[in-house]
């Protein structure tokens, strides 16, 4: 997270953009990560493609965007 939050941080953005975009980047890191995880392992487990929209899911929404407000609240702003 603090790679990816010094990384927006280098924009030349305003705060509540650069908020923004670390909570959708985060986001869709976790949920393509996910897939991987899915598609390696997954997909022999569970052989319902139901079971990708979990897999997608859970870690995009509790660990991404969470995690990621989670980590705003903590970090002090300039």
């Amino acid at each position: 997270m603090k790679y990816v939050w010094t990384m927006v941080n280098n924009l030349k953005l305003k705060i509540s953009y650069k908020n923004m975009l670390f909570l959708t980047i985060l986001t869709l890191a976790y949920a393509f990560i996910g897939a991987v995880v899915w598609l390696l392992a997954g997909k022999y487990l569970f052989h319902d493609e139901q079971w990708l929209l979990c897999f997608i899911g859970y870690p995009a929404v509790f660990l991404g965007f969470y995690g990621g407000m989670l980590y705003l609240y903590n970090h002090d702003f300039p």
